[in-house]
């Protein structure tokens, strides 16, 4: 073994661990297959039958709707009822109660029935309506038989008539009866015959491509499928495999036989055919590897180097194509995999980062500024009772803020939210009828700092309603600064305060992502202002409730920075 090459121990394991399990499986499944051949198939064809079985079951709902139809419409019943004595049509009022029924009689049967199944409507005098009149000739003959089984005593159920032979074309028809009005002493004024051709259920039956089906109404009679069938024989020979199944709302039984010989010879023929074939190309590849060994083994240890140093980052690195054979098309195609990859991890840091602005802009939509209504609505009313035009100030500070709101994809400074929040001050001094002071104190390099637009003003609307409402002289302080790679902003008010458990309990709130506590937060102004600082300046930013000197809460910002 070890002095054979590396081509020729190859092609040797092949053939010992390869082609050698491959024959011993084929053997030990082809023994299985044909001991479990029987009972799937046996399950196979009852599932095949159960289909046929549906399609008939199908037709006869068709057509047990149909007269079920037909003998609850008033209006038809009612025109059955006026034309039930007439034997030939002598005057124009029987012909228009005639085309009323032939008409409403076309309309219920259109629907649901094929062109195999036909229904006629037969009255006390013996007048047969059709939808169809070529399908009149059909009945030529046969009516008075077909009469003469229906008992007109029971009139709720569908009467099975059973099937008769056509002397033209050998071919038979099953009929089945409904009759219309009656019971008790009343007479019936028509009786709904409906046809069902053979040929139908032949052509179900036709859809079998391996074994002989059949179908046999309650007495035993065949309507379609191999004359040779019966439906209870005297012995079924143990190489017939047979199937029945009975039909729900008919008496009828499908039956499927097939030959056990047939089925395992198919099997065995199969069986020898694939393990030719494995042989036979086995040896094929054995010889062509011989030749195409050598040629093979360069390209592949060329293309597994440049594989290794893509995976180590040179995404540079692509395999020389040098000729046109199948190793020449499996290195563009490996070329052509590697750009589509370095294409593809191109678009998903594309995705990331648009996926990142949609995040923020769906985050910010979350603030839904309604008091900016309820804003309007204080200023025109002030306006109204003072005819006066102080309040123009507040309108144009609100309709600062309005313009802010249309342009919330942008990004702002710190000077431009100290101006948004003073337009925001002056809206909620009139709405509150409060005197709010707003103070500013920004260092010089971060009055142009990069912020979200509107992120702060969540910040001081919570300061309002639920720490400023109701206090003397309300004041509002705002600063920033800068240290070691930190930018930290403080919004500090002298409102009523906030115990410290639930101080702590609403900084774990915002802050634990993972807790089922930052689940259950509704406050959506606070959470939004730190989701969207850790959009824009990642994980590191960081938001803090504490307590202030002057007994109100500061809301304390914490935004890494890189230095430059």
């Amino acid at each position: 073994m070890h002095k054979l090459t590396y081509y020729r121990r190859i092609q040797l394991s092949f053939l010992l661990f390869i082609i050698l399990p491959i024959l011993a499986v084929s053997v030990f499944s082809y023994t299985l297959l044909k001991q479990n051949m029987i009972e799937k198939f046996q399950l196979s064809n009852s599932s095949m039958l159960n289909v046929i079985a549906g399609e008939i079951e199908r037709t006869i709902d068709d057509v047990t709707f149909a007269s079920h139809y037909i003998v609850n419409d008033t209006g038809l019943r009612a025109s059955l009822d006026n034309f039930a004595d007439t034997a030939r049509i002598n005057t124009y009022t029987d012909y228009t109660r005639f085309m009323k029924i032939k008409d409403s009689f076309s309309l219920i049967t259109s629907k649901p029935l094929n062109n195999s199944i036909r229904m006629y409507l037969v009255n006390r005098a013996g007048f047969v309506i059709s939808p169809d009149s070529e399908n009149l000739k059909a009945m030529s003959g046969r009516l008075d038989q077909l009469l003469a089984k229906v008992d007109p005593s029971r009139p709720a159920v569908l009467q099975w008539l059973g099937l008769l032979k056509d002397e033209a074309d050998g071919k038979g028809t099953y009929y089945i009866a409904r009759v219309i009005g009656g019971g008790a002493s009343q007479p019936y004024t028509s009786v709904l015959l409906i046809a069902i051709r053979t040929s139908y259920f032949e052509q179900l039956l036709n859809r079998v491509e391996f074994g002989s089906p059949a179908l046999f109404d309650g007495s035993g009679v065949p309507i379609a499928g191999s004359p040779d069938m019966a439906l209870q024989p005297e012995k079924t020979p143990d190489a017939k495999l047979r199937l029945e199944t009975v039909l729900d709302k008919t008496d009828w039984t499908l039956v499927y036989e097939t030959s056990e010989e047939a089925l395992t010879g198919q099997i065995s023929r199969a069986f020898y055919t694939g393990i030719g074939l494995v042989l036979l190309f086995t040896l094929l590849f054995s010889i062509i590897s011989l030749f195409f060994a050598k040629r093979l083994h360069s390209p592949i240890r060329k293309l597994q180097r440049v594989a290794r140093q893509f995976t180590m980052g040179n995404r540079d690195m692509r395999l020389d194509i040098v000729g046109k054979d199948d190793i020449a098309e499996l290195g563009s195609s490996f070329n052509l995999m590697l750009d589509e990859i370095e294409v593809l991890i191109a678009n998903i840091e594309q995705e990331q980062e648009q996926k990142r602005v949609i995040e923020l802009e769906a985050l910010f939509m979350q603030i839904r500024p309604h008091f900016l209504i309820n804003t309007l609505n204080s200023i025109k009313c002030s306006l109204i009772l003072n005819d006066d035009q102080l309040h123009s100030s507040v309108i144009d500070s609100l309709m600062g803020l309005l313009r802010a709101y249309l342009k919330v994809s942008e990004s702002s400074t710190l000077e431009e939210e100290c101006r948004l929040l003073g337009y925001y001050a002056d809206i909620m001094n009139v709405r509150n009828e409060m005197e709010l002071q707003l103070e500013f104190g920004l260092t010089p390099d971060l009055e142009k700092f990069a912020v979200p637009k509107l992120v702060l003003q969540p910040l001081v609307e919570n300061a309002i309603v639920h720490g400023l409402v109701d206090r003397e002289n309300p004041r509002i302080a705002l600063s920033a600064s800068r240290e070691q790679g930190i930018v930290t902003i403080i919004i500090a008010d002298n409102g009523w305060g906030m115990e410290e458990e639930l101080l702590v309990a609403l900084n774990r709130q915002l802050n634990d992502p993972e807790s089922e506590e930052y689940a259950a937060y509704r406050r959506v102004g606070l959470r939004n202002v730190i989701q969207r600082l850790r959009l824009t300046f990642g994980p590191g930013a960081a938001m803090e409730l504490c307590t202030n000197a002057q007994g109100g809460i500061s809301a304390v910002l914490s935004i890494p920075v890189p230095e430059r």
